[in-house]
């Protein structure tokens, strides 16, 4: 067998690699990791393990996946300045040797996809435009295949849907702001055309860092910070704080975060809500049927984190009458996912 190695000795690489029967050495960017062991396999860096090898066709399997992360261009870089390395995306091993990891965010089994596909065939059908279809196939197809080049994804400020709505009325309510990039998106395509935005992030060190971010704006005097969560209860609930993108709610963490609804979120005028809540998006919608029937908010809903959050998502938002729905993709390599749900005229 050629000699093996996992580029990237984060969460995806180590859960993959727990399920790894044969040797391999890590691959990892991180300079402080270099020369160590990690779960007792040896972590070097590309330049090391590509020149170690004296054969052909060494594997490497790209073990990352964030928003961002372009599965393609490392590939690329890499096949560029190492031709003798083949390069795999994780996905290979994923719906292989370690499928018992799965599900993980929207990855499942093939097969699992397959027996769904008259589900998304209806999906399709609610969609409004040619290009959310395009992009539901697109990522039909990276879940059946493994392959990120079939992926179809467009830049977060390309939702014309979205922008032709905006108002001098309106309020933006950004959940799960992260560390305030999708406030600063929402600044570029409105142009300054609103009222109000409300900046909801439970991380404490996410929110500093969003505040760091946006206190420089021309529009900082219109915007808002709060530490909650928003969930399908109120009250405190356990929340894990990573300090990143992955920091969500959990019922066995020790720190709690104040816990809100969806239909607190009130405001005079218009209202866009993006909704981007590490897997708990599903819930809170469906705790807020009431509200979403009666204030028709638009919506900008995650739907990358769980397998089934698409068509509970759909199923959801087309249980009221007048919304159209668009779906986009907004990473190169699936990630991203969001469901727009725009009030009919």
């Amino acid at each position: 067998m050629p000699p093996v190695a996992l580029y990237g000795a984060g969460t995806l690489g180590r859960l993959i690699g727990s399920s790894f029967e044969t040797g391999f050495v890590w691959i990892d960017d991180t300079p402080s990791k270099s020369g160590t062991l990690i779960d007792g396999h040896s972590v070097v860096s590309l330049e090391d393990f590509a020149c170690e090898q004296d054969i052909d066709q060494a594997l490497v399997y790209i073990c990352i996946y964030q928003p961002g992360f372009s599965f393609l261009r490392l590939r690329d870089e890499i096949r560029r300045r190492h031709p003798h390395l083949a390069v795999r995306p994780f996905t290979d091993l994923l719906f292989g040797s370690a499928s018992e990891r799965l599900p993980y965010l929207f990855f499942e089994l093939p097969s699992a996809v397959e027996e769904k596909l008259p589900k998304y065939a209806r999906v399709a059908a609610k969609l409004s435009d040619e290009l959310s279809r395009e992009t539901l196939t697109g990522h039909l197809r990276l879940r059946m295949t493994g392959e990120f080049d079939a992926v179809v994804w467009t830049s977060r400020n390309d939702i014309p849907f979205i922008v032709d709505r905006l108002s001098p009325e309106l309020t933006y309510f950004d959940v799960g702001a992260f560390d305030g990039d999708t406030v600063e998106d929402f600044i570029a395509i409105s142009g300054g055309c609103f009222r109000h935005i409300v900046v909801i992030e439970p991380d404490a060190e996410n929110l500093s860092r969003a505040k760091a971010r946006l206190t420089e704006s021309d529009y900082a005097a219109k915007i808002t910070y709060r530490q909650v969560v928003i969930s399908s209860s109120r009250g405190q609930l356990g929340f894990r704080a990573d300090g990143n993108m992955g920091s969500q709610l959990d019922p066995l963490a020790i720190q709690t975060v104040p816990s809100l609804l969806l239909s607190d979120l009130k405001c005079d005028g218009n209202t866009y809500i993006k909704l981007d809540i590490e897997g708990s998006e599903i819930s809170a919608l469906r705790e807020a049927s009431s509200y979403l029937t009666v204030q028709k908010p638009l919506l900008a809903v995650s739907v990358y984190h769980r397998p089934d959050d698409l068509l509970d998502a759909v199923d959801i938002l087309t249980s009221f009458p007048g919304y159209e729905l668009y779906l986009r993709c907004h990473g190169e390599s699936g990630e991203d996912l969001m469901l727009y749900a725009v009030p009919a005229g």
